[in-house]
């Protein structure tokens, strides 16, 4: 009975070892972690390829139809800040150019995810006295927003050659 005693008390005591605290807790502050920052436009994919720029080469990423998207970024500050600045394509009259660049601020939340590096980050800001909402899914050193309503629309060309609007989503993929 003795020996069982002890080999129970063994048992116990090498468990203990098992469970004692480690340095495994995942403290890590590296740039995949870390949600401030700055992070750039990469691509603005579109549903379908473009040749926007006319020299016989389409894409799906958008930066390379056009120098328009070039200036967007956002600047995700640790005291829960932000400033946002929207770049894009103005249409009108068959006619294309860069829109003016739009500079928001406001405020942001993060919602975490089971993965530490990735999170659900939502940018609340002013918008014409409106209060406006864009929610970004961050993964890794990357945030992504799509725009996919009924009323989505990217630029294109028609058969003519003229600059048009045409339906459908476009995903705005930003890193850090």
């Amino acid at each position: 009975m003795k020996k069982i005693n002890l080999f129970v008390s063994m048992l116990a005591v090498a468990g203990l070892g098992f469970t004692s605290c480690s340095d495994d807790d995942n403290n890590s502050t590296s740039e995949n972690v870390k949600i401030e920052g700055t992070y750039n436009l990469k691509e603005v994919n579109t549903a379908a390829e473009t040749d926007f720029d006319q020299d016989n080469d389409s894409h799906i990423n958008q930066m390379e139809e056009s120098d328009c998207y070039n200036n967007g970024r956002i600047v995700l500050n640790s005291d829960n800040t932000f400033e946002y600045k929207i770049t894009g394509i103005l249409v009108s009259g068959g006619e294309a150019g860069c829109a003016e660049t739009k500079t928001v601020t406001g405020v942001y939340t993060s919602q975490p995810a089971a993965d530490p590096n990735n999170a659900l980050i939502t940018l609340t800001y002013d918008d014409n006295g409106q209060t406006a909402t864009r929610q970004f899914t961050k993964i890794g050193t990357e945030l992504s927003w799509s725009d996919n309503t009924i009323l989505s629309t990217y630029p294109d060309r028609n058969d003519e050659g003229a600059a048009v609007l045409v339906p459908g989503a476009t995903e705005y993929v930003y890193k850090k």
